[in-house]
């Protein structure tokens, strides 16, 4: 495997809301679609990092370590994790600027660089490097839930109070979970849907510079799709929220292949460019 090391700024201490995209369901999803649009050289890194399981127990694997940023994200240890899983962007703004919105690098955009940077130094301990790809394939996740590029107001929908199928929720939920367990039925199926539409993208050369993007793009749903008119969500609601949720997991997968094929395999890593003049 060649070594492809770029230097990111370090992640720090903040305290953390109670933010949990997508579920279980949704980053075992994402993390198998994602292993299977992988080139071989990323693959085979990708199973040596997991400890190489048995193609019966590979599933099982990505999802222990696609879902462990949020098992152990109470633990003591974890707490300074938190502030990775989202980041907040003012509502007068499409725009991500890290110095206004992660000046400090504590956030799901920064957090991304980070750790596809460590997940590339092939001299990091085993143990590590686990955990690098980890958080790489479980922020990328987090990022493509709109609420976990949201707005400081309401903490990312939290704070909005919706009642749904005659019960209470509040917004974050309903994106994170509800709609997911009413709706996920084959997750088999779903992740060969994945994979058939992400195959181009994964291909794909990776820029550091389209995280901003993939930020900016969550941040504009949260604007304009993440919000019901009223607090009684109505089956019309559910069903944009699902069908949103569906084609969210598919670019989440594609594009966590490319940032894997791009650090691990076989595509290149293009930094960004600076800024004219400068």
């Amino acid at each position: 495997m060649r070594s492809k090391e770029f230097f990111i700024g370090a992640i720090v201490l903040l305290c953390t809301p109670d933010l949990f995209a997508w579920g279980q369901e949704g980053h075992r999803v994402i993390g198998q679609a994602a292993y299977e649009l992988l080139d071989d050289e990323a693959r085979s890194e990708v199973a040596r990092l997991l400890g190489n399981p048995a193609d019966d127990d590979m599933g099982a694997a990505i999802s222990k370590a696609c879902n462990w940023p949020d098992a152990v994200r109470e633990q003591a240890e974890w707490n300074w994790s938190g502030p990775l899983h989202y980041v907040n962007i003012p509502r007068s703004t499409s725009q991500y600027s890290r110095e206004r919105d992660c000046p400090d690098g504590r956030c799901v955009t920064e957090g991304i660089l980070h750790f596809s940077s460590q997940l590339g130094y092939e001299d990091l301990a085993l143990k590590k490097r686990w955990q690098a790809f980890a958080f790489v394939c479980h922020l990328v996740g987090d990022l493509h839930q709109p609420l976990h590029a949201g707005f400081r107001d309401d903490r990312g929908g939290n704070t909005v109070n919706i009642e749904y199928r005659g019960e209470e929720w509040n917004l974050h939920q309903f994106w994170d979970g509800v709609v997911v367990r009413e709706r996920l039925q084959d997750e088999s199926l779903l992740v060969d849907q994945l994979v058939e539409a992400g195959g181009v993208e994964a291909a794909q050369d990776w820029n550091t510079a389209e995280v901003k993007d993939w930020t900016e793009e969550s941040h504009a749903l949260a604007a304009s799709k993440a919000y019901p008119e009223q607090s009684e969500v109505d089956q019309a609601f559910a069903d944009q929220t699902w069908d949103i949720t569906v084609e969210r997991w598919k670019l989440a997968a594609a594009r966590l292949a490319k940032v894997l094929n791009a650090v691990l395999g076989e595509s290149e890593i293009l930094l960004e460019e600076p800024p004219s003049g400068s």
